[in-house]
Order: structure tokens, then sequence, then C-alpha cells
């Protein structure tokens, strides 16, 4: 059983640095602690999906729910991975004081990449509206001023052109069967795999794709024809080695789990595969609904967004509503996203049930614009609500947009632009490496919560 926090003695081996720099950055996390120490159902709720976590035959775990949660916000602030996390914790006497282990001994990365993904997003759901209700009561936000704003958090994939997902599909599923088959022999078909010449028709068709010359336009896709029917051939093999492994069996537990994830990733091969073929052999248009955009992380959407110098982006919107002190007190992220005219609505009644009335100022670009009679409503319960109309105005929306008020309130509404600039490029929001979409939500819900901490504890 994990326990949830413990006292460790804690000393600076270095001599203390009076320069303000250093001053500033041992203030920010010095402040940090003391917003922990007063909220502890932080700390509970984290504990409850930690506490049975690394814990062997229910003995007495090694580290503490609450120095995990620490070492969780120093990755978070810093931008570290795992592994460097661990080394700069272990290497600085303050960031052992501050994340409580002391003159401990370090925990391992994998123990908290572990203890990461056993952190729910709903946890971190809870922590942040209660980290809102704190500021609230405590005076250090306030309810008049309202933005939303939306950017795509993308996943950690490649740019998913049709030969390299026919060329992860290949390898994938011929590594699979290679591992299950090297921990039990019984399960050998004899199948033989042709990686090598595989990888020379992807490594042609990606030099070769975008020549004008009309015999090597032929030559590739010719290739990409015997690249498609390669991935089929290795998939008929997959399903003739699960048919084989369920009548022959096996006492070998690994291959038992390689096989269980080689029937998972099926589907997305098949799909691979006969998208591919619909796009370059049969010249059909596949919409982007029903592609698959990547093996590995399948939960991926294209979304398109009208940027010059990114019009497509692959990964999940991630919405953002905030008050005028740059606490974030709404945020979403969907599997699969919906409009923007839907957040405004939901963010607008988060607001409401926060603080028990709607915002007097709420602003937010033209993507959550729906209509007039849409504005008019809102209009009546707040009092400037500065939300553009796209294309043409009438006389009526040309002195609306140019009144005062609402000119002020878009000034407001650009300084989520810099929050969420600050997100990405200080707190790791513009690419989520951890695996699965359970997972990138609970990163997006880390990233918001540590980015308040670190509001309030400036503030």
């Amino acid at each position: 059983m994990r326990i949830k926090t413990e006292i460790q003695p804690c000393f600076f081996l270095t001599v203390l640095n009076d320069q303000k720099i250093v001053k500033q950055y041992h203030d920010k996390y010095n402040k940090i602690a003391d917003l922990l120490n007063t909220n502890p159902l932080i700390l509970n709720l984290v504990h409850s999906d930690l506490k049975n976590y690394g814990s062997v035959w229910g003995r007495k775990s090694s580290f503490t729910t609450e120095q995990v949660l620490r070492m969780l916000i120093v990755k978070t602030i810093e931008m570290l991975s795992f592994r460097d996390l661990i080394i700069r914790v272990s290497e600085s006497d303050f960031l052992r004081n501050f994340t409580m282990i002391g003159m401990g001994k370090m925990m391992s990365f994998g123990f908290v990449n572990g203890a990461f993904k056993h952190i729910r997003e709903e946890t971190w759901e809870e922590i942040n509206g209660h980290l809102a209700i704190f500021a609230k009561n405590e005076g250090l936000i306030s309810s008049e001023c309202l933005r939303i704003d939306s950017t795509v958090c993308e996943s950690n994939i490649r740019y998913p052109t049709d030969w390299g997902l026919l060329w992860d599909s290949y390898r994938v599923l011929s590594r699979m069967m290679r591992k299950a088959t090297t921990c039990d022999r019984t399960l050998d078909c004899g199948f033989r795999f042709h990686d090598k010449k595989v990888k020379k028709l992807c490594t042609f068709i990606s030099t070769s794709g975008s020549r004008k010359n009309r015999s090597v336009k032929r030559k590739v896709k010719k290739n990409l024809r015997v690249l498609v029917e390669r991935v089929e051939n290795v998939t008929s093999k997959a399903h003739q080695f699960i048919a084989n492994a369920t009548v022959v069996g096996s006492n070998s537990t690994e291959a038992l789990v390689v096989i269980e994830e080689l029937k998972q990733i099926l589907p997305l091969v098949q799909n691979v595969s006969q998208q591919a073929r619909k796009a370059q052999i049969e010249g059909k248009k596949v919409p982007a609904s029903e592609r698959v955009f990547s093996i590995f992380e399948e939960h991926t959407e294209l979304l398109k967004r009208g940027k010059v110098n990114k019009p497509v982006e692959f990964g999940h919107m991630v919405n953002i509503g905030q008050t005028k002190e740059k606490f974030i007190t709404y945020y979403s992220v969907e599997e699969n996203s919906r409009h923007d005219t839907v957040h405004k609505d939901l963010v607008l009644e988060d607001h409401k049930e926060l603080f028990g009335y709607y915002p007097k100022v709420f602003a937010a670009d033209k993507n959550y614009y729906v209509s007039m009679d849409d504005v008019n409503e809102w209009e009546e319960e707040i009092e400037t609500f500065g939300v553009a109309k796209k294309g043409r105005r009438n006389a009526d929306e040309i002195n609306r947009e140019h009144s005062d008020e609402f000119r002020s309130a878009q000034k407001f509404r650009a300084g989520a632009e810099g929050s969420i600039s600050v997100l990405k490029r200080a707190f790791g929001l513009r690419r989520c490496i951890n695996k699965g979409f359970s997972s990138f939500a609970a990163t997006v819900g880390c990233i918001v919560f540590c980015h308040n901490i670190v509001q309030l504890a400036g503030s």
C-alpha cells in the first residue's frame, strides 16, 4: 500500500546563491509548495489513483504519493523528459527539498512514467475544478471578464503518408509474429518476411513520389501496388498465425500478450491497406473520417484551421477559457472534436456554475459566431458579447463591432493567443508524447494544472 505523504529530512548541501534569478526560482517553488499544503484535496485525489500503484504483495511502497505529484509538477514546469527529470532533481538540493525526497534514494524514470499513466483524466479535471474554486474563494480570480480560444495539441506521429503507414503496418506485424515465435517455438508457421524488400519499395516511393517524369510516375504507382499487396499478404499471414495459435495453444505468457496485441492492431492495418488501395491504385477519394492516420495513435484527428504555414494538423482540438488574471477555468479535449460554437455555450455555463452568474464581458474569435439571433440572446445576459461575425455585415452589425466596448473586448481576447503560446512553449502543449487518448487528455489536464498553479504562485 502506498503512503500518501511522509516527512523526509531535507538539507541544502550547497552554499545558497544570492542571485536575484535564483531567489525568484526558489520563491516560485516555495509558493507552489504552500499552495499544495493549503489544498490537501489535490493530494487526496491523486492518492486515490496511486494508492495501489507500485506496491508488491501489500508491502509499503518506497515513495509517497506527494513525492510523485511534486515530481510531475517539476517535470511539466521545467519541460523535461522523464529521464532528464530524474537527473535534474537528483543533482539539485533545492528540488530534492521541494519534491520531499531529501537525502533518500531517487525513484527511477520508469516508475514516474508509470505513475503518471495511472492518474486518470477525470482526476485532473477534478483537481483543476477544485483549484478554480479555491482561487475564487481567495479572491485571486475575478468573474467580470472571460475569453475563450482553441488550439491543436499534436499527436506524436510523423506525417501520415500512405506509403509510410503501409511500411509501419508491415514492419510491426512481422516484428510481432517473430517475437511471439521467439517466445514459443510451437507457434512457428514457417512464414518468410521480406522487410528489406518492402523498405526498398518505400524508400523509392518517398524519394521519387514528387518527380514529374512519366516513366518515374508509372514506376512509383507500380511500386505502390506491390507495397499494398505485400501488406495485404502479411495481414493474411497474421490471421493465419492467430488461428494456428488458437488451435495449438501456448504456455508462454509473453507470447499470449503479443498475440492479443496482434489482434488489436490487425483491424487498423486492414484499414490502412484498404485506404491506400482506394486512394493510390483506384484513384478514389477517401474521407478523413474513414482514414487511419497512425497505427500507433489511432485516435488522431485531421484538423484544418485555415493556417497558411500549417494548413493541416494531426492531433486534437483543445479549448481554453480564461479570466482576466490568465487563470484557466475551463479546458476541453475530446476524442472527436466538436465545433467551437459548442464550447462557447459550455464555457459560459461553466463560468456561471463557478461564480453564480455570467461574465460581464465575453470575448472570442469568429469561429465561435453562430448567428445574430444567438448574439442578441446572449447580450440579454452579458453586457459585452465580443464575438465578431464571419463574412459580410449590415450597418447595425458594423456599428456593433466598431463600438468602444466591442473593441476593448477584442483587445482582451487577443491575450488568449499569448497564453496559448506560453502553454506550448513553456509547458509542452505543442505535442503530446504519451500513447493513447486517455493519456493525451491526462497530459492536457496536468499542463493546465501546472499553468494555473504557477499563475497563482506569481499573483
